[in-house]
């Protein structure tokens, strides 16, 4: 079996914080997380080039209620996630 060298995408976690918030639109309760990934020279580019997807795929999260922002070192990003309280029945 042949061996590839192909560069995969990946994200190494670095930290991870949450704290409990109220949403600003109606006060309901929610969970702020905030994680700060490094990215590899792949993940890196590829979000220069077609900005957020990618990473949210590779992340396994959806777009609603996640923020990324980029910080002027290339290979860092922060996702913020707002979980929101489940309703009880």
């Amino acid at each position: 079996m042949e061996k590839t060298n192909r560069m995969k995408y990946d994200a190494a976690l670095i930290c991870r914080g949450s704290f409990p918030a109220a949403l600003e639109e109606n006060g309901e309760p929610c969970i702020v997380e905030a994680s700060v990934y490094r990215l590899n020279a792949v993940a890196a580019a590829g979000f220069m080039l077609d900005g957020p997807e990618g990473l949210l795929l590779h992340l396994g999260l959806s777009e609603t209620d996640t923020y990324i922002t980029k910080h002027e070192i290339d290979d860092l990003v922060t996702v913020v996630r707002i979980l929101r309280k489940e309703e009880t029945a």
